[in-house]
């Protein structure tokens, strides 16, 4: 689940979706490379809906089920309506839509949404694993019908601080692969990593520790331009 100082930031803009997914990605982005290296290589994938199972080659995974899209069908299915799906194995998504529209967030809490170029499959399902309550990471298993999933049980390796240079590395890929609001996308980072930050301007300068200090500069439009600093491992 985000952090107060993370909603705190989301209140105080516009909810629209590229507001909404620039708090959300870079969270979850962070949790996605790292599972990558978790994975390692793999060949084969597949999930058993009966029992709550991924299995990538011969290593088992505990998941929950997020939701579905597919090729011909131009709409997100939460996975409560999929009725061959267990019970037990959809309540963390009931959950984590209750969570959203609670928190006002009601188009992003139906069980069926319009699919578009920005509301896709991969992008909320970032949302849906930010609002989780409790530390997932997301697979997607990916054919004619594409299956999202949280990945349960997963090491705290994979959702410890981050430093400042996989801060930087991160920052740097999301927004050169997504479209987001860099600076609430910057802030919103630091705040789940609980990176203390100051902001000057255009600028914000980020403490991750005594050591390792980061500026980071925007344009006076918002986007990003440098990052600079000692970084840290």
């Amino acid at each position: 689940m985000l952090k107060k100082e993370t909603l705190d930031l989301l209140n105080s803009e516009r909810k629209d979706f590229k507001n909404i997914f620039s708090i959300c990605i870079g969270k979850t982005y962070l949790f996605q490379n790292r599972l990558k290296e978790y994975f390692g290589d793999y060949k084969q994938w597949n999930t058993d809906i009966k029992e709550g199972i991924l299995k990538l080659d011969e290593k088992s995974f505990n998941v929950e089920y997020i939701g579905t899209t597919s090729i011909g069908d131009n709409y997100w299915y939460s996975s409560e309506v999929e009725s061959v799906i267990p019970d037990q194995f959809v309540n963390l998504m009931i959950n984590t839509r209750k969570t959203l529209e609670s928190l006002g967030l009601k188009a992003l809490a139906e069980v069926k949404i319009p699919l578009t170029e920005e509301i896709n499959g991969y992008n909320l399902a970032m949302i849906y694993v930010a609002f989780a309550k409790e530390n997932v990471a997301c697979f997607c298993g990916s054919g004619d019908t594409s299956i999202y999933m949280f990945l349960k049980q997963l090491p705290e390796s994979i959702f410890k601080k981050i430093n400042s240079a996989e801060f930087s590395s991160r920052v740097a890929e999301i927004i050169s692969t997504f479209s987001v609001n860099h600076k609430l996308m910057v802030k919103a980072l630091l705040c789940e990593n609980d990176i203390e930050y100051s902001e000057d301007n255009n600028n914000i300068v980020a403490k991750f520790n005594e050591k390792s200090i980061l500026t980071i500069e925007f344009n006076n439009d918002g986007l990003l331009t440098t990052i600079s600093g000692d970084l840290s491992l």
